[in-house]
């Protein structure tokens, strides 16, 4: 009756180590409860590039992260369980990115039939979720004085750098030839993380593989080949005609690229920021 019991279990958690395992080459068979009475725990059989082996004595932490949880979650999300929801703390320690991308994948799943909180210090959580266009709610909890809770919604990391050229710019104790050295760079990093997110989201939903993505990323120095890979999927192709669709494109793309290297050639206005937000927005709409 046990092995019964196990059987549906064990299922599930060997097509959940599928989705996470991603590029491990470390692969779950069986899974069985061995013992007497009280005495009783989980064996499981495995292999290694095909070779039967020990698959938990090869394992780094990150794969054993996600072995846990792929015989945790079926375990709390049996069809029996009157509770409709699963809270995960921090699950995604020493994960790689394409165990993350599957650990969403997973949560996706399990979203469609229950509520699925997560709680984390890793930012790559919420950028894979951004770059993956999921639909989930990303809220940041923060502890303040006092022990008082606030609650906010979470920012992309291009609104993030936007929000740190605002302060800047506000700030009247920094003098303006300071602000002309530091706010291209900001400005860059705003551009350059707007046009990662929907990079990878496209390539996401074309299939493409995250190893294949971050590949073609990497290959890409220029900021304007970057938000031509976000554009048009390709960074060779001219984003002329897209820059000029909009008048505060191109002044703002030359802040950000001659700017980063010798300061930005004009003052930093209020204006000038309100263009980079614009250009920001113009992008993520891609």
């Amino acid at each position: 009756m046990r092995d019964q019991r196990l059987a549906p279990i064990a299922e599930q958690a060997r097509d959940i180590w599928a989705e996470l395992r991603q590029e491990s080459n470390v692969d779950i068979g069986a899974i069985n409860l061995v013992g007497h009475n009280t005495s009783r725990r989980v064996v499981m059989t495995g292999s290694v590039d095909g070779v039967e082996s020990e698959a938990l004595s090869v394992m780094s932490q990150g794969e054993l992260h996600a072995l846990a949880l792929a015989l945790f979650i079926p375990r709390a999300t049996t069809p029996n369980s009157p509770f409709r929801f699963i809270v995960l703390d921090d699950p995604i320690q020493a994960m790689d990115p394409a165990k993350i991308d599957g650990f969403i994948k997973v949560l996706s799943t399990l979203a469609k039939t229950r509520q699925v909180i997560v709680f984390s210090h890793d930012d790559r959580l919420a950028t894979a979720i951004r770059q993956l266009a999921v639909d989930a709610r990303l809220v940041e909890v923060m502890r303040e004085s006092g022990s008082n809770i606030s609650v906010s919604e979470t920012q992309n990391q291009a609104t993030r750098y936007f929000n740190d050229v605002r302060a800047l710019v506000l700030d009247e104790n920094v003098p303006d030839d300071v602000k002309r050295r530091v706010a291209p760079g900001l400005f860059r990093l705003a551009l350059e993380s707007a046009a990662q997110q929907v990079f990878y989201a496209k390539q996401h939903r074309a299939g493409e593989s995250r190893m294949v993505t971050e590949e073609r990323w990497s290959a890409v120095h220029k900021t304007r080949n970057k938000i031509a890979l976000a554009v048009h999927q390709d960074a060779e192709q001219d984003v002329s005609q897209w820059l000029g669709f909009r008048t505060e494109r191109s002044p703002t793309l030359h802040i950000a690229n001659a700017g980063s290297h010798k300061g930005a050639d004009r003052p930093i206005t209020w204006e000038v920021v309100n263009d980079l937000k614009k250009m920001v927005d113009g992008i993520l709409a891609e």
